[in-house]
């Protein structure tokens, strides 16, 4: 449906990635988990259909490289579930999300370094302020599975709570690219997702 060549060269990710354990979240046809493969990585992939319903079966079929697939919903993921790495790939997936900080929160639970963020953004809409638009139905772009338009702002904040520090961020249209780094969950950032997706314990 589109070429998405340019965002690993937004990656800027070296050639070689020999050591590394990915995480390719919402892989799709496996575009991303077979470059990363092929450079060396130790790559998980995980997406909510099965491999055989959609392109990854036949990538899979076409090129000899070893990629741990998981037919699960980001949703169903048990925090840390298939260990930590060193590089998160969340292409395409947040908007889709109907909760999207919990989404995020599991990523971070699965991140020691690096998360690469792409997602639809209406970064015309609230430009001052961190908002974001719900869509009913299949209203946005006739796809049922599109839950939320998040702007700049939002993402950058809930990357925020959740555990990511931005290192940089680029807009086209109505897209977005976002590195960000996993840092220690502390303070005020831990106590809001304990309070939101875990409990808080009594004070002794």
């Amino acid at each position: 449906m589109y070429e998405p060549a340019f965002l690993l060269e937004m990656a800027q990710l070296p050639s070689d990635l020999s050591g590394k354990r990915v995480l390719d979240m919402g892989t799709s046809d496996g575009f991303f988990a077979l470059q990363l493969a092929r450079r060396g990585a130790q790559v998980v992939a995980v997406d909510y259909r099965r491999k055989e319903d959609h392109g990854f079966g036949v990538m899979e079929r076409l090129n000899p490289v070893q990629i741990e697939y998981h037919h699960l919903n980001i949703f169903d993921m048990k925090e840390g579930q298939f260990g930590e790495f060193d590089i998160v790939l969340f292409f395409g997936v947040l908007y889709h999300l109907p909760d999207m900080i919990r989404g995020l929160h599991l990523i971070r639970a699965s991140c020691r370094g690096t998360l690469f963020l792409e997602s639809h953004s209406e970064n015309d809409f609230c430009r001052d302020i961190a908002a974001a638009r719900y869509y009913k139905g299949n209203s946005l772009a006739k796809d049922h599975t599109n839950f939320w338009a998040p702007n700049r702002l939002c993402i950058l904040d809930m990357l925020y709570d959740a555990g990511f520090d931005v290192e940089r961020d680029e807009v086209w249209g109505n897209r977005i690219f976002v590195k960000a780094n996993a840092v220690p969950v502390e303070g005020l950032r831990r106590e809001k997702m304990m309070l939101g997706y875990g409990v808080i314990g009594s004070p002794n």
